[in-house]
């Protein structure tokens, strides 16, 4: 399978996550899932708030930087190394 074919697969495939997230959070704020876990805060079960937005965020984050990098990578964009000033060489000024 050439390049562009399975960078394409991973867009699909990362589009899907990312639309099925979204879909998780406006199902659960309709429901009023978010208003029960905000009730939760300073009782036994607020590790359990904590727990859900960070692996929320990290997850959000993850799927979405990965689907940017393979959206550039399906476009083609190459960024070509540059050095720095410092790094070239000086020619003799005799």
């Amino acid at each position: 399978m050439g390049k562009r074919k399975n960078d394409a697969i991973w867009v699909a495939v990362l589009t899907i996550i990312s639309c099925f997230i979204i879909w998780h959070v406006f199902h659960w704020y309709y429901i009023g899932m978010y208003l029960k876990m905000f009730d939760w805060i300073g009782t036994d079960s607020t590790y359990i708030v904590v727990l859900y937005n960070l692996g929320l965020m990290l997850g959000v984050g993850f799927v979405l930087g990965f689907l940017m990098k393979k959206i550039t990578d399906l476009v083609g964009y190459k960024v070509r190394e540059t050095k720095h000033f410092e790094q070239e060489e000086v020619g003799n000024n005799k």
